[in-house]
């Protein structure tokens, strides 16, 4: 049970800033990070602490969008279609990360945000952000650091797990899973879902997996937890550029 449930905060809970942002598991990392309680108080429109469970969308390309949401545990996926009517993953968000940000700029959002596990978040007025990031400091430098993160890993997104051979991508890709994640063990999406982020085939990546476990490089735990040997995966990664 995290912190938030501690606290009495079930699914589609509401509450107001001030009143459990203190206690958040995620403050240090999240969008309200550094802002003062005296500053929390004045938000006045309503956050909720929602769960959604794997599968389940949190908006739709093109989609109104009038929130923004902190992740606080989980993973989700940030996907659009492509003309052939195939899925393409852009980006994985994790603990600290927002989904939806382009809230604050844009009518509509820009992906389809799925979650691949049971995440826990909130899900904040764009509104409200708009409006206190205009008069604190603090928030509206924590936006653009969030905006700043954003660009960065789809840079290494498009970089370095779009580009090589397909070994060198999925290697790529379990590297920053297993770096992301404070357990040795890591969640694993499956290989549809590695496919549809590294632009290959599910035989391809299957075949790929299967091969790094046959070296003992991989270790599957379950059919979504995983643990490598990172240092022999960074070998691999080395000889490969």
């Amino acid at each position: 049970m995290n912190t938030l449930t501690e606290a009495g905060l079930t699914h589609d809970s509401e509450f107001r800033a001030a009143e459990v942002c203190q206690i958040c598991p995620t403050r240090e990392i999240a969008l309200f990070a550094n802002i003062k309680t005296t500053d929390l108080e004045e938000m006045h429109l309503p956050i909720q602490y929602i769960v959604y469970e794997k599968g389940d969308k949190l908006y739709e390309i093109d989609e109104k969008a009038e929130y923004i949401y902190t992740l606080h545990d989980g993973i989700i996926k940030l996907e659009q279609s492509l003309p052939t009517g195939e899925r393409r993953i852009v980006r994985l968000l994790r603990r600290g990360d927002l989904a939806g940000v382009e809230a604050v700029t844009a009518a509509g959002y820009q992906h389809n945000a799925i979650a691949m596990t049971t995440v826990n978040l909130c899900k904040i007025p764009a509104d409200l952000v708009l409006d206190f990031s205009a008069r604190s400091p603090e928030l509206h430098a924590n936006l653009m650091k969030k905006w700043q993160d954003a660009l960065t890993t789809s840079d290494i997104w498009l970089t370095k797990l779009s580009t090589g051979n397909s070994r060198y991508r999925v290697v790529r890709l379990l590297i920053w899973l297993s770096e992301n994640c404070h357990h040795e063990e890591f969640y694993m999406p499956g290989r549809e879902d590695i496919g549809n982020i590294l632009s290959l085939t599910t035989e391809t990546v299957s075949r790929t997996i299967a091969g790094l476990r046959r070296d003992g490089d991989l270790e599957l735990l379950s059919a979504d937890r995983a643990r490598i040997d990172v240092v022999a995966l960074k070998k691999i990664v080395k000889e490969s550029v």
